[in-house]
């Protein structure tokens, strides 16, 4: 391959530019390529010697394979810190095909990206705690009134007591809630029976929906096998959607419990499994649908905001899915999680 159509134009180029064989073999590279890829003055180097990418070589044969151009795809020089994006072209030689690939240096643009999602991380942090200390200044400020009144000596000390009491619970939950958002989870993952699970959340609630004159259907299927998860963890993330669920019927409704084989996969080669968490409430403001997962979100004047946060973090650690939409006349929150996962893919197990 010595016919290298405009060469002349491609050694002025200020982008890197290679010339690769159907061999992938590096036939040509302009000043600018073997300057960025330290090339030097070595002559037919196989593309795999210059770019360690498994990917950029499937690319470059598959762009042989099917004649046609391909362009933007990603690559980072290790150990350079630099990233470029390659686009890929087929070129005819005389009587032989090859590829051309034109690379474009970014980054300049990968290093302000960066740095903008650091900058929008640590405003999101600086956010999220003064959001939480705004969450503990309300059960802070009744504790000192009350203690302030009790030695006044006015009214009921016993109610007092009883308020205190009940505002440090608060509190206790608001710090946990937070600590949950914040860390790591470390999942305890074993073979776990879905409808075990949800049985147990129900009956925690059954009182609740019995008051509130909740109908409860469980539309469970049997042929369900179980799947490796952190039961405490799901306990968690269906009793918060459970609960939401009732608090958002005051005056009685249906709350549907269903549960079936998805027609998604979340991991190549393995069944996704759907529960489905189903209440003929009023659903949640359009305004924070678009939030509804991000942290102190909420329109309960009493809520916390973190619930439906560390619900979808949990789900997240299973490699899995959480969502809300409205059906009709029902609010629906769906949680999708893989029915088999390998000991490689558990990347957060204990």
């Amino acid at each position: 391959m010595k016919e290298v159509p405009f060469r002349e134009l491609l050694e002025c180029l200020g982008d890197p530019y290679l010339l690769v064989d159907g061999e992938g073999v590096v036939k040509y590279a302009n000043p600018a390529a073997r300057e960025v890829l330290s090339l030097g003055r070595k002559q037919d180097v196989p593309l795999s010697a210059v770019v360690d990418d498994q990917g950029f070589l499937q690319t470059l044969f598959r762009v042989l394979e099917e004649g046609r151009a391909l362009r933007g795809y990603p690559l980072a020089l290790k150990g350079k810190n630099r990233y470029l994006t390659a686009s890929f072209f087929p070129v005819d030689v005389g009587e032989r095909k090859g590829v051309g690939i034109l690379f474009r240096d970014v980054t300049r643009i990968k290093v302000l990206e960066e740095k903008e999602k650091g900058e929008w991380a640590i405003s999101l942090v600086e956010e999220a705690l003064g959001m939480a200390f705004h969450q503990l200044k309300g059960p802070l400020t009744g504790l000192k009134g009350a203690v302030q009144l009790m030695e006044e000596g006015e009214g009921d000390p016993l109610e007092y007591v009883r308020f205190i009491k009940r505002e440090l619970v608060r509190l206790q939950q608001l710090v946990e809630k937070t600590l949950d958002f914040s860390r790591s989870l470390n999942l305890e993952m074993v073979e776990t029976n879905i409808h075990k699970v949800l049985e147990e959340v129900l009956n925690a609630c059954k009182y609740q929906a019995q008051v509130q004159d909740v109908r409860v259907e469980r539309l469970y299927d049997p042929s369900l096998p179980p799947l490796e998860a952190d039961p405490f963890r799901l306990y968690q993330v269906f009793s918060n959607l459970v609960k939401n669920a009732l608090e958002a019927m005051p005056q009685g409704g249906v709350l549907r419990v269903r549960t079936a084989l998805s027609g998604e996969r979340l991991l190549p080669q393995i069944e996704t499994l759907s529960v489905r968490i189903e209440d003929t409430g009023e659903g949640v403001p359009s305004k924070l649908e678009g939030s509804l997962f991000s942290p102190f979100v909420t329109s309960k004047a009493d809520g916390s905001g973190l619930g439906l946060s560390i619900a979808y973090k949990i789900v997240k650690y299973h490699q899995g899915h959480l969502r809300y939409s409205r059906e009709g006349g029902w609010t629906v929150f769906e949680v999708l999680l893989p029915l088999r996962q390998g000991h490689e893919d558990l990347g957060h197990r204990r």
